[in-house]
């Protein structure tokens, strides 16, 4: 396998709370929308949202096409990991498996032993009355 250096986290443009991101904007356009009084209003917020879609879409599509050969790389990557992790996975539920089956069969073993022992003591025993006869 190549050594190749880590990948470099980029640097965030702005931060974002939870009002500008994930569910907090959806509800704030809904507000927006809502508390707005004429149609006027809400076509004006609503072509906003649009413009604003627009740009993040543009640049989204621009950072996938400029790290077009990293992400091919990364999601190559991922797939060799993924069926590493796959197999990996498998073989451990085997061994899992055949440890479960030997310690089934120590566990009848240690029985038979048990019983040979206590056969074997008997035996002295008996031999041992025999001697005394």
């Amino acid at each position: 396998m190549e050594s190749s250096p880590p990948p470099i986290k980029p640097p965030r443009r702005e931060k974002y709370s939870k009002e500008t991101t994930g569910c907090g904007l959806l509800v704030s356009v809904i507000k927006t929308l809502d508390a707005s009084e004429t149609n006027e209003q809400r076509q004006k917020e609503k072509l906003k949202i649009e413009r604003e879609f627009k740009k993040s879409d543009q640049l989204l599509n621009e950072l996938v096409s400029k790290h077009d050969g990293d992400l091919t790389k990364v999601m190559q990557l991922f797939g060799k990991v993924s069926t590493h992790v796959t197999m990996s996975r498998e073989k451990i539920h085997t061994v899992k498996e055949n440890l479960h089956a030997c310690k089934q069969l120590l566990r009848c073993r240690r029985e038979e032993l048990k019983k040979l022992w206590t056969d074997a003591v008997q035996q002295k025993y008996v031999l041992e009355m025999f001697d005394q006869m």
